[in-house]
């Protein structure tokens, strides 16, 4: 079944806690700001891209070029936005994304995309939450026949595609470890302080450190300054059992002391004292 996929960035909130508007921030070192970032990987993915907006509401930097969708009347929250998309294509699967999600990789995408062509004719194709559990609705694919199942709870008031989801007993995919973190979601000025202190380290696994973690490699932002915080931070995050007193650490190949300051895009390794290298 070849069914058309859109995308949707939804950007139409308020930003009431952040106190700016939330897709015209710029997070990390690309220089993009929120709504160009994500109308990007959407376009990536999808035949046809567009922006969520409140009704009145100009468009966010950096995404002034794309075709807006304005919110439907029927709902409010994002489900507004959803079914505003509905309104414009409703025969299509709408792969919807937040746009203030900035940990969101193309992988992660393409992961949920590749899960939605298995079942195309499935009404949400979405992750578990890797916090409590709970459905991820603003980074998920809501299929042609979620449409019914939505106006059924809007014209009820539930409005939160969460709730949603959790009443229908949708299925869930768990993320991927590696992309366990990449659904936090920018709410407040804290929070973005701390996305942009983030930098991307590529972590490389070895031996049993590898069979612990279940991958070989993976990307990760983190807050670390050095070779130590940063064996401490990972520790705190997935609980792997790294002694800071046995554990070495390599920085691009080459085994450094527990201060030595990190870089983006710096390729860092954790040996136990069995491991070669």
């Amino acid at each position: 079944m070849n069914v058309p996929l859109h995308g949707l960035l939804l950007a139409g909130g308020k930003s009431t806690r952040m106190g700016r508007e939330k897709a015209s921030l710029v997070v990390g070192d690309g220089g993009m700001t929120q709504a160009a970032r994500g109308i990007g990987l959407l376009g990536r993915f999808c035949d046809q891209t567009y922006l969520s907006l409140r009704a009145g509401q100009a468009a966010p930097a950096g995404a002034e070029q794309a075709p807006v969708i304005r919110d439907s009347d029927e709902a409010q929250g994002p489900l507004a936005g959803i079914l505003g998309a509905f309104r414009e294509a409703p025969l299509a699967a709408w792969l919807i994304l937040a746009c203030d999600l900035p940990f969101v990789s193309e992988a992660l995408l393409a992961n949920l995309v590749a899960r939605f062509r298995e079942k195309p004719d499935a009404p949400f194709t979405a992750y578990a939450s890797s916090r409590d559990g709970l459905p991820e609705p603003l980074c998920a694919i809501y299929g042609s026949s979620s449409l019914p199942i939505l106006q059924r709870h809007a014209a009820r008031g539930h409005f939160c595609p969460r709730h949603i989801m959790r009443e229908e007993n949708v299925p869930l995919f768990p993320l991927p470890p590696e992309d366990s973190g990449a659904l936090k979601n920018l709410n407040t000025p804290e929070d973005l302080a701390g996305a942009v202190a983030a930098r991307e380290i590529h972590l490389a696994w070895f031996g049993h450190l590898a069979e612990r973690r279940g991958l070989r490699e993976e990307i990760v932002r983190v807050k670390a300054g050095t070779a130590d915080d940063l064996l401490r931070e990972i520790e705190d995050r997935h609980r792997l059992g790294l002694d800071p007193k046995s554990v070495r650490v390599a920085i691009n190949d080459e085994f450094v002391a527990r201060d030595c300051r990190l870089h983006p895009g710096d390729r860092v390794a954790f040996l136990l004292p069995s491991t070669g290298g």
